[in-house]
């Protein structure tokens, strides 16, 4: 049977057996051309201060999520439960419990009414935030790794074992459309501002796929081991996808071309996050227990956020405040499921 742990395991086995292809420091990175779409990155200060550490979780924690407005954080859990948390007063607010698995990912709606969450149950659940009540739960057919929000919120996709990203319309809480043609596990998706779907796979690419008509777009090829996690900038210009093969590629969504691979050390790079403008992208680095903060432009690493443990996910707020989360370590380090705040 499948496990979060167990996938775990592949993550560090990867890592171990690469350790000798990442040999560049966190400066080091490799570009195949310019582009005049990345972003300037303004004169505003990285966040690097931790403000808080939330330690209510008793499992790993697999992803964080802010509402739009920044009021709240949402971290999903090995523990089967998503916490919602009040991020000025770092409380915990509530514990919404899955009732048939370890949670894997979590997301806010646009409009912050809603947290979609998806579960080694096969399942993914809608909540409502005001009332702390599942409202809907749709059925993936397989183990459920990652969600995303439409821009204006109407449709959700949801990526799973079974090779496929399953399209919900949420107006109607009925399925759309099963996006198919991944030859592995699919384990990320996101989608853009102009509706364009992107699925990252265990078989080495990332996968475009057109929201309103459910077509096949194209395939984007570079990452040499199966891709985790992805993400868009909100303007939709450029993608972000992280892998096993210890690198984040950033795409060109006009040429669909990879226009830079980013490098840290010796770690797996499990998510990665866009700063509102575009200008950041935060990196969260399995095996070093940090998460990185990247320039865009400059393509250079501006800070280091440190754990006591690996860090498993990290998510940007719309007023770069940056959440990260820990967990997954072995019998030799300890295993503090922390949640931190940094601004």
């Amino acid at each position: 049977m499948e496990s979060t742990a167990g996938m775990y395991t592949q993550l560090i086995e990867c890592a171990h057996l690469h350790e000798i292809l990442a040999t560049s420091q966190c400066t080091n990175l490799s570009s195949s051309t310019s582009s005049s779409n990345i972003i300037t990155a303004s004169s505003r200060s990285v966040p690097s201060s931790c403000v808080a550490q939330m330690k209510d979780h008793s499992n790993n924690v697999l992803e964080c999520s802010f509402s739009n407005d920044r009021r709240l954080l949402a971290t999903a859990s090995e523990d089967s439960t998503v916490r919602l948390w009040d991020v000025d007063s770092h409380q915990c607010i509530t514990t919404l419990k899955d009732r048939t698995s370890m949670v894997s990912s979590c997301k806010f709606s646009p409009d912050g009414t809603l947290v979609a969450s998806t579960s080694y149950g096969k399942i993914v659940q809608l909540w409502d935030v005001k009332s702390h009540r599942c409202i809907s739960i749709m059925h993936h057919g397989s183990y459920v790794h990652s969600c995303a929000f439409s821009a204006d919120g109407t449709v959700l996709a949801s990526a799973g074992s079974n090779r496929a990203v399953r399209v919900w319309n949420l107006k109607t809480v009925m399925h759309m459309a099963t996006l198919q043609g991944h030859t592995d596990r699919v384990y990320g998706c996101d989608i853009a501002k102009n509706g364009i779907v992107a699925s990252t796979s265990a078989d080495k690419t990332v996968r475009l796929w057109d929201m309103r008509t459910q077509q096949f777009i194209s395939v984007l090829n570079g990452h040499t081991y199966g891709c985790n996690s992805c993400c868009f900038t909100a303007d939709g210009t450029l993608l972000a996808s992280t892998s096993w093969d210890l690198s984040v590629r950033l795409w060109d969504m006009r040429t669909r071309k990879s226009i830079a691979t980013l490098k840290g050390s010796n770690s797996i790079t499990y998510q990665c996050s866009f700063s509102s403008d575009g200008a950041w992208i935060a990196t969260a680095c399995f095996k070093e227990n940090v998460a990185r903060v990247w320039d865009v432009k400059t393509l250079r690493c501006i800070t280091t956020l440190q754990h006591d443990d690996q860090v498993t996910a990290c998510a940007f707020s719309s007023n770069d405040m940056i959440a990260t989360a820990s967990g997954g370590g072995s019998i030799y380090t300890a295993q503090d499921f922390t949640v931190r705040l940094w601004q």
